[in-house]
This record gives C-alpha cells, structure tokens and sequence, in this order.
C-alpha cells in the first residue's frame, strides 16, 4: 500500500483508539485493527525503502598535531616546542563520521559543515556499499550546511520538499549512521517549527522532532511520510551525549538555497533589509499598546536600503514576514538573511498602535571586503584610527545623548574603510550581534571572529546605519 491514501486511515485508526465511545457503541469488532495497523506499518517501510539508497555515510579525515608521549620532558611542552622546532609533537590522521543524502544525479551530497567543513579528504560510503573519494564543494558555518561532489553512476536522488509546509504533529523518519551503525532508520514527530536562540549556529531556524537521532545522524536527512527531504539533521539536546527526545533539523528550504549558492558561487550569499532591530521587551510591548513582547523592534534604517524603499520606519515592529509571525528579533534577522532576494515579501508592522501592511523586496548583501589579521592589525589593515566616544565630542559631532559606540577618529584615503564610506566621526556599534562600547571592546571582539571567516560590522555616520560584511584571513 503506498502513502498517498493512508492519512484517512491513520486518522481513523488514531481516532478509534482515543475515542471516548464505548465498544459496544462503536461495533469495534467490525473495524480491522490489525489491517489499519498494518497500513501504517507499511507506509513506514515504503518510505524506508524509497529514502535509504539516498544516504550515505561520511568518513571525514583530519590531521592534527597531538603531542609526543615519549617525550620525557612534556612538563614544559611550550619551551621545547619553540627551542627544538616542534620535534615532539606528531602528525596524527583523525577519522569522523556522519551521513549525507544526495539530492543531485550528478552526485551531490547535502550534509553538515560540522561534519567536512575542516577536513583534509572526505570518503563516502553509497548504501550499496561502494566507497568513493568526494570533493568538498563549499560549507557554511553560520548554518551548518555543506555539499560534496562524487562521482559515481547509478545513484539514488532523494527528493526534496516544501519545509514551509511542515506542520506540528506530523510523522517524520530520521536517517543515518548513528555510532557507525550504517542505514539506521527511526521516527516521530515534528514537536515544534522555527526553534532559534538555541546557540548552536548564527542562523537558526530548526525543526524540532522526538526521532532519535544521535552522533553519526548528523547530515542526515529527516523526511516526511511522502519520502521527501523535508530537513537535514543537525543537532541534539542532551546532557548525557546521545538521545534524549529533542532533535534539530535545518529546514530543508533553507538548505536547498544554501546548497544552490554554495554550487554557484562557492559561498553564501545573503539578502539584505537595511534595519537595524533591537528586542522587544514587556515594558517596550505596553508602551505601544502591545498584549505581549512579540515582534521585532525596528531601532534604526538604513538609507536607500530596501527597508526605507518599502517603508519601513524607526519604531516599528515587525510582527510578521511573509507567513511567519515573527516572535523576536533574531527570529527576524534569520528569516531576513535566508529570505530570496528580489522577491517581494509580505510584511506587517504595527506603527504607532496601528497595522500597517508592507512590501519588501529585498537585495543580495553587498560584496564583501577582504582585511587580514584581528584586532589590532585588522584595524591598521581596514585603514581606521579609533578612539572613545566622550560627551563632548558626542555632543560636538551631533550624536543623541544616549548614543554609544567606538568613534572612528581617522581613515586612510583610498582604504577598505574609506571605500565602504567610514569617515572619520563615524560611530562603530556592532560586531556580528555584539555590541561594542569602547575601543577595548572592538579590539576584543575583532580578535574572537576565528570561529567563522567572515563578520558583519555595522557603524553609523550622523544618522544614517550602514552595515558591511568583512572577510578576515
């Protein structure tokens, strides 16, 4: 029996077995039980069958420096490490595991950052169990999304759905190689839709399902009862280390725009509003008349961005975005930043107690700027001096009294700085989300950006915000 006609049966079959009718009422007898059980049993199986030559497992090599135990003075590794050129340390192959679905007949794979991102050579396993060489093609560490290339004939493509109309409830399978163990199948149900500020990666927007998945799952798709790759299995909650009940997939919408501008252009390219949000607080939330703090906050906008083209104004609040009600402002800047540019958005506010409906169509981030080093050195190498932001100079330059920020107090002519349009009495608030209140601040964060190879930086000039994507190496 195929899955198309199983939802009226399921549907009666849960709902005889919760019914409050007595037996005699309802003539159970007369319903088959093990027919409607066996329905779903089957459907479950089909939907194995169909996704499971589509994923594969992901061996992931990496070499690392680990220190030479024979050396029997390791009590003062540092020292013998700079006088005798690294001697006692030793190159060592590590070896990790994850899963992958292919979702291209060319042969590409959609899979974790966090499982090829940093790796030295990538192999992959084929559910027929060929092992092949792959190519990684590019990652994203903001999302956790990676595509690697094999080339291999006679694959099995998954399909990809719609995530957009994944519903609360909704049975789901897992897919993978949990501990090694290759083609391991599991299930339940989506628990929840658009978890973000969970701290796993910048972009969040998670999926959230009671399928076991578990360390070896990661990159592995979650598919629906249709067979289509509806998210790509990320992360767990646990405090033991294995599963607990809470999962995390990214969308597969997400992963599906990711992938193409990964293909495309070896990175990600992003949309760009032009705003900058702050969160809506419960005092904030009555102070505009709102029942609860739910919505995004609209602190400034940038000129001649597409926010200011759709009219957008400081003091809004964004309450929904296309079809998603928006509950905080990272939710917003998620949704902005994986959003389709050139396509137009439904976008609703509430402005001064009342709806107000707009249409924004937003624009690919501008281009970004290369600057080597952190910190120090990557202030000399985007050309800018810096110093604190005092009262008198705040006042001097015409900033509000409760403006905050690094004030920029020179730019080299012809520099990176002077090409993105800081000028010297420009105002440096933000690091990515990171604030930024004095020069030790900036400095301090400029030096924490290893994590990714690419931040955000957003200054304003007089009254106007402006935000550049800079790419450190």
């Amino acid at each position: 029996m195929r899955s198309a006609p199983l939802l009226p049966t399921l549907a009666l079959l849960l709902f005889t077995l919760v019914s409050p009718v007595p037996a005699a009422e309802a003539d159970l007898d007369a319903i088959p039980y093990q027919e409607m059980a066996m329905a779903v049993s089957r459907t479950f199986a089909d939907v194995s069958k169909k996704i499971r030559p589509a994923v594969v497992n992901i061996k992931a090599e990496r070499k690392v420096l680990v220190g030479n135990f024979n050396n029997p003075f390791d009590i003062f590794p540092e020292f013998f490490r700079e006088r005798f050129n690294n001697r006692y340390e030793r190159e060592q192959t590590q070896v990790g595991q994850g899963s992958g679905v292919i979702i291209d007949p060319a042969g590409y794979i959609l899979t974790n950052n966090h499982v090829v991102g940093d790796s030295d050579a990538i192999r992959v396993v084929l559910n027929d169990g060929r092992e092949v060489p792959a190519e990684l093609i590019g990652a994203d560490p903001d999302s956790d999304v990676a595509v690697v290339k094999i080339d291999a004939t006679n694959l099995t493509v998954a399909e990809v759905g719609n995530s957009d109309l994944v519903e609360v409830g909704e049975f789901v399978l897992a897919i993978g190689n949990p501990f090694g163990l290759d083609s391991t199948v599991t299930s339940g149900i989506v628990s929840a839709r658009g978890r973000s500020g969970m701290g796993i990666v910048e972009i969040e927007d998670f999926i959230q399902t009671d399928a076991a998945i578990n360390p070896g799952n990661s990159g592995g798709p979650l598919v629906n009862l249709r067979g289509e790759v509806i998210g790509v299995n990320t992360a767990i909650f646990s405090r033991s280390g294995g599963y607990q009940g809470i999962g995390f997939a990214i969308p597969a919408n997400l992963a599906k725009n990711i992938m193409n501008s990964l293909i495309a252009h070896k990175r990600v390219t992003t949309a760009y509003l032009g705003v900058e949000t702050q969160p809506l607080t419960q005092e904030m939330a009555q102070h505009f008349g709102l029942l609860a703090a739910r919505g995004a906050l609209i602190r400034s906008v940038t000129r001649g961005s597409p926010g200011e083209k759709a009219g957008l104004r400081r003091g809004d609040i964004v309450v929904r975005w296309g079809k998603r009600d928006i509950t905080d402002d990272q939710q917003l800047r998620n949704l902005v930043t994986i959003s389709t540019p050139d396509t137009p958005i439904d976008v609703d506010v509430i402005r001064e107690g009342k709806s107000v409906q707009l249409k924004v169509t937003l624009i690919v981030s501008p281009e970004e700027v290369v600057v080597e080093g952190k910190g120090d050195r990557f202030l000399q190498g985007m050309g800018i001096s810096i110093t604190a932001l005092t009262p008198a100079i705040r006042e001097q330059l015409g900033y509000e009294e409760d403006s905050n920020g690094v004030l920029v107090s020179d730019v080299v002519r012809g520099s990176p700085a002077a090409n993105l349009g800081l000028i010297p009495g420009s105002l440096i608030l933000q690091v990515d989300s990171q604030e930024v209140h004095s020069p030790q601040e900036l400095r301090s964060a400029l030096g924490g950006t290893s994590r990714k190879n690419y931040f955000d930086i957003v200054w304003r000039t007089g009254r106007f915000l402006q935000r550049a994507r800079i790419r450190g190496i």
